[in-house]
């Protein structure tokens, strides 16, 4: 570890933070129980692994505060912050085994411990602490939640004893953030420590996504004095609009300035935002750059790399540059503003006046612009002395210009630390037509963007040109600009943005990795469970993604498709999922998943809002009837769709199923598949979410058997007795006839058309009673009998018997292969 001093909370925070997760140890709690819910209350929702994070946070966070505010040093403590980790990531080991290994336990026993540990301890625990603490990580584990039954480890003597009091504020805030907010926890965490060391900070979140992310991050930067200036103490989670801290009192005029400095330094002066002016061969504006506060020679910078990125690539038949001198620098930015924002056509130099109107004779008033721009590139040494004494006259008129009148970060703070600010209304034509502030700018962005510069808006009258934008969205595009560039996303009217977040409460930990887009169907990377080192990063990974467009499907399946890809990454990381549009607020869900702009397809086969990661445990209380939504399911449900469709050849196969039924779902596989029977995902997913239907249609298929024998040879010898019997209830309730005389009608055909045929063997009028009396009674309890249902059914239940018939089959043929 560094020789650097940890003297302060925060610092011995960040040096904890960091001796943690420097190990596998986090990143493995990810990968392996991410996948799993936390609780077994249906109203509580997270992964398993937000929640045991969580609670590590919490208490290590809290240990480490009082330990170093009490005049111990963190360097001497690294075993008892080892073993607090460890005991925490175990603290749920018996409901991590009931999920991984389907081992019930009646708490944190001795056998649950077992069976961790003997299935390859998967959090790599004993890696990350060593050997010989299995007992005291059992003792601290039996002791972390108020009800454990503790006997088993009565008589363990343990030099840990002292680490109970943090399990127990760990496990215990984080669930009652869980349950009651943060300010539940907040309520909880003052009743196991000092009133006055526990505070909560309340700011107000904005509308703009990103921005309400990076202010977050830059407040509790400043909070624990990674700005450089004075700390206020250690952060133990945060919300998007809350942070609960332990430490001393925020002066909020003092925190309001100082994390306005630091979020402009981290927008604007590092290297995680590039900012851009607006520019084509035929306009340029200053766009985002005219609305913040920066040196103008960086300003500068920025424009004169826009056009050499113009001039690199070529445009409006200027050929492309290979080389571009580094010293044209200083000139782009105010040729920038007299050719083109001026419109300067006549100048001091002869030489050049004359080359000017060649070229716009030549180019005509529209491309002499970038021409213009290019001649004096291309004739740099000749041109030398005029572009100097031009630079001169005119960089003064360029910097009143860079020089913003009002500034979009000071806004941004301004708004976020101010719950009683009311924006005053204008009229709709002087609204941003984002969020409603008042604006002066005009929303020009061009065909390639979020939304188009003349498209429909409230705020614009029919034949107005143009909508307004206030500062604060326009920063928010540009950041937004700038995230899809780096995510190789188009920006474009088919952009969506996934929120992806442990909870709406988050501990010091962070999915991190460059953001990596969705294109033509590729597969998103979240950078798998590698994570961040402290609470200073923002609350929730911002994911562009774009759908449509796709050469080999249409624009719904795709976007279904891109649904899928998310929804797995999100089970893989442990991550709530929330897809909606830019310039949206984040607003954190109840649910695992939930598209705020889903389509109608989605909607039907319940992939538009998922409730869990996993299914309730069996014990569990729920509605009667409560039907299970949860992200394995319906990455299940997708797979079988996928695979169905790839094997028929379908172009859009999310469209082809319309409901997430068993007669939906078999009749799709038999029509599309060959071997229908033999796909193990769809037998799984049928006796596992359609278990009633599936046995009962396996019944009457058993009954089908007797009656008929068994038949091999094909599709229509198996389902000829079904389809007779299915015509029979049909033309029996043409005819009105009472539910007995119906009965007997159909069993008087189905017993005369098996009969007929000689390959069914022996019928008696038992069997084909029997099987009547079957198919009627499913067709009963799934609500079918009627007229109008069995006409609209007909085919898809021959399908469903079929599937089930080959079912009962291929089960007696396993029977007998296992006995012989």
């Amino acid at each position: 570890m560094s020789t650097e001093t940890y003297d302060t909370p925060a610092s011995a925070a960040r040096y904890a933070h960091r001796y943690i997760v420097d190990t596998p140890l986090v990143g493995n709690i990810l990968e392996h129980a991410g996948e799993y819910d936390a609780k077994t209350d249906p109203e509580e929702t997270t992964s398993l692994a937000a929640h045991v994070i969580n609670a590590m946070t919490i208490g290590v966070n809290t240990f480490v505060y009082n330990a170093v505010d009490g005049g111990r040093d963190i360097m001497e403590l690294e075993e008892e912050l080892s073993v607090l980790a460890a005991a925490l990531a175990l603290h749920d080991t018996n409901k991590y085994v009931r999920e991984a290994y389907g081992v019930e336990t009646d708490g944190n026993t001795g056998e649950a411990f077992d069976t961790y540990f003997e299935n390859g301890d998967d959090f790599g625990v004993e890696e990350f602490l060593g050997g010989g603490y299995r007992e005291d990580l059992h003792y601290l584990v039996q002791r972390t939640e108020v009800r454990e039954d503790s006997r088993e480890t009565r008589g363990t003597e343990t030099e840990f004893a002292g680490l109970e009091r943090y399990c127990r504020i760990g496990d215990q805030v984080a669930s009652v953030v869980l349950r009651d907010g943060i300010r539940g926890g907040f309520t909880k965490l003052r009743k196991k420590l000092d009133d006055g060391e526990v505070h909560l900070l309340e700011l107000t979140q904005i509308e703009q996504p990103i921005l309400n992310d990076e202010l977050l991050a830059a407040t509790k930067q400043v909070m624990s004095g990674k700005d450089g200036g004075e700390e206020y103490g250690v952060v133990v989670g945060s919300t998007p609009d809350r942070v609960l801290y332990l430490g001393d009192e925020v002066d909020h005029d003092v925190l309001r300035e100082r994390v306005g400095s630091h979020l402009s330094q981290q927008l604007v002066e590092t290297e995680r935002y590039s900012f851009s002016c607006k520019l084509n061969w035929n306009s340029f504006d200053y766009d985002i750059l005219s609305e913040f506060a920066l040196d103008p020679e960086k300003k500068e910078k920025i424009i004169a790399t826009t056009f050499r990125n113009l001039l690199a690539n070529g445009t409006a038949g200027v050929e492309g540059f290979e080389h571009i001198r580094d010293d044209f620098d200083p000139y782009f930015p105010v040729l920038a503003k007299a050719v083109y924002i001026d419109g300067q056509s006549e100048f001091d130099d002869e030489d050049v006046q004359a080359a000017y109107d060649e070229i716009y004779e030549e180019q005509g008033p529209q491309k002499v612009k970038i021409h213009f721009v290019a001649y004096l590139l291309r004739n740099f040494e000749e041109h030398r002395e005029f572009l100097e004494k031009f630079r001169e006259d005119v960089r003064p008129r360029l910097h009143d210009d860079l020089e913003a009148e009002s500034d979009a970060i000071t806004s941004v703070v301004d708004r976020f630390f101010d719950a009683t600010m009311s924006p005053s209304l204008g009229s709709k034509e002087e609204m941003c037509f984002l969020c409603g502030a008042e604006a002066e700018t005009d929303y020009q962005k061009g065909l390639s963007a979020v939304y188009r510069t003349q498209e429909f808006s409230r705020r614009v009258r029919p034949h107005a040109k143009y909508k307004k934008i206030c500062e604060v969205c326009n920063l928010e595009y540009a950041l937004l600009a700038d995230t899809c560039e780096r995510a190789d996303v188009n920006l474009n009217s088919n952009v969506g943005v996934a929120y992806y977040y442990f909870d709406e409460f988050l501990g010091d930990i962070r999915l991190r990795g460059e953001r990596v887009g969705l294109q033509q169907g590729e597969t998103i990377d979240l950078s798998d469970t590698e994570v961040e080192t402290s609470l200073l990063r923002p609350q929730y990974y911002v994911q562009p993604f774009n759908f449509g467009g796709h050469p080999a499907m249409g624009e719904k399946n795709h976007r279904m498709v891109i649904v899928r890809q998310l929804m797995q990454a999100a089970q893989n990381a442990g991550m709530k999922v929330d897809l909606g549009r830019p310039f949206t607020r984040f607003e954190s869900a109840d649910a695992a998943f939930v598209d705020e702009d889903a389509i109608r397809q989605q909607e039907l086969l319940g992939l538009d809002e998922v409730d869990r990661f996993g299914p309730l445990p069996s014990f569990a209380d729920r509605e009667e009837g409560h039907e299970q939504s949860h992200l394995r399911r319906a990455l299940a449900l997708c797979k079988i769709i996928a695979t169905i469709g790839q094997e028929a050849g379908m172009r859009n196969s999310y469209l082809q199923l319309d409901r997430d039924t068993f007669h939906h779902l078999t009749d799709f596989a038999v029509q599309n598949h060959e071997n229908a029977t033999r796909l193990s995902d769809l037998e799984s997913y049928l006796e596992t979410y359609h278990t009633d239907q599936l046995m009962d249609m396996k019944t009457v298929a058993e009954r089908g058997v007797d009656l008929f024998g068994e038949q091999y040879d094909s599709k229509y010898k198996k389902t000829k007795i079904f389809r007779e019997a299915i015509d029979a209830f049909l033309s029996g309730k043409n005819q009105r006839m009472s539910d007995d005389d119906l009965r007997e009608h159909v069993a008087a055909q189905v017993y005369d058309a098996a009969d007929r045929e000689d390959y069914a063997g022996y019928v008696t009028v038992e069997e084909a009673e029997a099987f009547v009396d079957a198919l009627q009674a499913y067709l009963v309890d799934n609500d079918l009998a009627s007229l109008k249902k069995l006409s609209d059914w007909e085919n898809a239940l021959v399908n469903s018997y079929l599937y089930a018939y080959e079912q009962v089959l291929y089960e007696d043929d396993d029977t007998e292969s296992s006995d012989n």
